[in-house]
């Protein structure tokens, strides 16, 4: 059963975020239309309070778009370890210095939930961080949907359960909700503690948030070798790097705090914790000890010794996720294959949950990533890229994100910590035709101010270029590439057609496939620097087609195959044509991929740039008329012959197809673009869709616009 249309027409916002939320996501049809038709859309200004700490629950709620703010007022705690007074009620008027931010919540996460399933007052302060639509649900028909829809009512009861454990446990709740994230491997020598180091390096630097690092180790020497560098860095003799023993039993707060080491670099901090097997209440004061944690850190990272102990899998089966880190050795995977089957039937530990670190290699007979998946029979999450011998000489400090930013690995890294942290950076680069070269002037933009970006997306021209990015190729090198066709119109126009009589085309587009496999040759999306998408659509289902695996080339072929123009491509039994029919700007695609904040690159000019560009030619051939007409008769001559020739080709019917089609993308996009973090949109004066040549002045205004909206993207990654 589909959604019914009526209410689709209706209620667009609701239909995007039941399709959109994880929560929701996975519920059938009949179920969203449910949900849909007992809720609403609530609009709320930057500053508007949606409930107040003490209030009584009286809604579910989940977020549309913008942020909400979760904050209370510090409150005062009793000392001692594993206990705290209750929070009192936050003052209405306290100003924001007075507050204290638990968390910002953005598309997709949902509040509200613990007061309503519990009965308690809000224990928290929620109001809009800046201008947000949330969909809300009342509480009567927020139960009478759990009733019909039983396997949401269990989704988050886990949820509650884990939260309620917590606070059962009366730990001091100085944030909002806390992740704890295990890193384990089967074998020694296979980076995992580098990974562990780096990735709560990494969290602390692309979230913000609070972070620490517990190193679980066999012996003092070992954690010492792995974080003495942290204790130098801090003056620390040697004696003093503490060692946390659970010998005894009752552990005290200080003695915890007394043990924890602070990064001052990055203000991560680190905890090393001596594994004690022949201790039989060893596994229960760890699991205590890392509750305790979730009440002052965001993310708590936990490094584990590869030993299949029963304490092991406890601490697994406490974790919100596990990032197993293998490498490409045959032996050293049969061993992770164990390890999964291990925790697949000791404690039934979700497999979505885990995540597969690759380690690569420098030897060039590692297995291939689809041979990983067949022995592991698990998805490959990340790969971590060869580091140089010349950085493996001076790695004593371990913190390669902060060391050398510039390193691959370190980019993979961080890239990971941004997913983790909700913080994904998305590029969305739209159609244009030969507009689309301005793409290249914003590429050059990013690289240089070093923005991130976790996940691009392309669509027509944005497609063709995203590809060539994502392959590799610097924004100089793609720049180097189209200015060979600068001012030449000739040899651009050799490239784009090669005519012949087709009964859906005039180009067959084998010119700009052998263009495109000479500088990114066989590559599939599997050997990309970053995630891309391609978007093209399917004329024969009137939808939308978003490649992410096989061959590069052949998505972007499908993608650029603008109707009449170029020939389609046929994928099974469908027609693939130009993705800007259905999605001129792929912001949706990067929002359904999860990517919390969108760069948006819309180079399609608006009516009003068309008037504008209109007047300039306009202005431009009164100019050309006066000259000719001041000049001697060869230029009277040539002038008119300039414009009889210009009416003879202009307008023709590609111009009609694409300009129409054009108008009919843009109000799509202006659209789409809405839900982007920042729109870049570089129109340049007095060019054409067909003006393929004009590739420096288009540079240049792709160039200008992404400087000029710079401070705009910075603010936006900041936040």
């Amino acid at each position: 059963m589909g959604f019914p249309l009526d209410i689709f027409k209706k209620d667009p916002d609701k239909y995007f975020i039941l399709n959109y939320a994880p929560l929701f996501a996975k519920l059938t049809d009949f179920e969203k239309t449910l949900i849909m038709q007992k809720s609403k859309v609530v609009e709320y200004n930057k500053g508007d309070s949606i409930y107040r700490q003490g209030d009584l629950p009286s809604a579910f709620y989940c977020v549309i778009s913008g942020r909400i703010r979760i904050y209370t007022q510090p409150q005062a705690s009793r000392s001692g370890f594993l206990h705290q007074g209750v929070a009192g009620t936050a003052d209405s008027a306290a100003s924001d210095a007075n507050r204290e931010t638990l968390e910002y919540l953005n598309c997709g996460k949902y509040f509200g939930m613990i007061s309503l399933l519990t009965g308690d007052n809000h224990s928290v302060n929620a109001e809009a961080a800046n201008d947000s639509k949330i969909i809300e649900i009342a509480k009567d028909d927020f139960e009478a949907i759990l009733h019909k829809i039983p396997k949401l009512a269990i989704d988050l009861s886990q949820t509650l359960s884990r939260r309620l454990t917590r606070k059962e446990q009366h730990i001091e709740k100085k944030i909002f909700e806390s992740n704890i994230i295990s890193v384990f491997s089967a074998a020694q020598n296979i980076g995992r503690t580098l990974y562990a180091i780096n990735l709560a390096l990494s969290l602390k630097k692309e979230t913000g948030r609070s972070v620490i690092l517990i190193n679980i180790v066999k012996d003092s020497n070992e954690a010492y070798q792995d974080f003495g560098s942290f204790a130098r860095a801090e003056a620390n003799p040697v004696g003093s790097f503490q060692m946390l023993k659970f010998d005894s039993s009752v552990i005290q707060e200080d003695y915890i705090k007394h043990a924890i080491l602070s990064d001052k670099q990055s203000g991560m901090n680190i905890v090393n914790v001596l594994f004690d097997s022949a201790n039989t209440s060893f596994a229960a004061r760890l699991n205590v000890f890392l509750t305790y944690f979730t009440g002052s850190y965001h993310y708590i990272i936990v490094d584990i010794p590869p030993l299949l102990d029963e304490v092991i899998f406890n601490v697994f089966n406490q974790s919100d996720s596990i990032h197993l880190v293998a490498n490409y050795h045959t032996s050293d995977l049969k061993s992770a294959k164990m390890l999964l089957s291990g925790l697949f039937d000791k404690i039934n530990y979700p497999q979505e949950k885990i995540k597969l670190i690759l380690n690569s290699q420098e030897e060039k007979n590692k297995l291939g990533n689809d041979e990983v998946f067949s022995l592991l029979k698990c998805a490959i999450y990340a790969t971590l890229p060869y580091i140089e011998k010349r950085y493996r000489g001076d790695m004593a400090s371990r913190s390669l994100v902060w060391e050398y930013p510039e390193l691959e690995y370190s980019r993979s890294v961080r890239r990971i910590a941004r997913d983790l942290g909700n913080t994904r950076t998305g590029l969305a680069l739209g159609g244009g035709a030969a507009f689309g070269l301005a793409h290249i002037g914003v590429l050059k933009v990013l690289e240089r101010e070093d923005i991130p970006i976790d996940m691009i997306a392309g669509s027509s021209m944005g497609a063709l270029i995203a590809a060539l990015w994502a392959a590799g190729l610097s924004s100089a090198k793609i720049e180097k590439i189209f200015m060979e066709f600068n001012n030449n119109r000739r040899r651009t126009y050799s490239l784009l057609m090669d005519f012949y009589i087709h009964k859906m085309s005039i180009a067959k587009g084998n010119k700009i496939r052998k263009f495109l496999e000479h500088h990114i040759g066989d590559m599939t999306f599997k050997d990309l620097k970053f995630p891309l998408r391609v978007v093209a659509c399917s004329i024969t289902k009137r939808q939308e087609v978003v490649f992410s695996e096989g061959r590069l080339v052949d998505a972007v072929m499908a993608s650029i195959a603008i109707p009449g123009v170029f020939a389609p491509t046929q994928l099974n039994d469908d027609l693939i044509i130009d993705g800007g029919i259905v999605e001129p700007v792929p912001v949706g695609t990067l929002v359904k991929m999860g990517i919390k904040k969108i760069i948006a690159v819309n180079v399609l000019p608006s009516p009003a740039d068309m008037v504008r560009n209109y007047e300039f030619k306009r202005k431009a051939f009164e100019e050309e008329k006066k000259i000719a007409q001041a000049g001697n008769l060869w230029d009277k001559v040539r002038h008119r012959i300039g414009v009889r020739v210009n009416k003879m080709f202009f307008p023709n019917i590609l111009d009609m197809i694409v300009n129409s089609m054009q108008s009919m993308e843009y109000r799509i996009a202006e659209s789409d673009c809405q839900k982007a973090d920042v729109l870049i949109s570089p129109v340049a004066e007095g060019v054409d869709w067909f003006d393929f040549f004009r590739v420096e002045k288009l540079i240049k205004e792709g160039e200008e616009e992404g400087t000029r909206m710079l401070s705009s993207v910075k603010s936006v990654l900041s936040e």
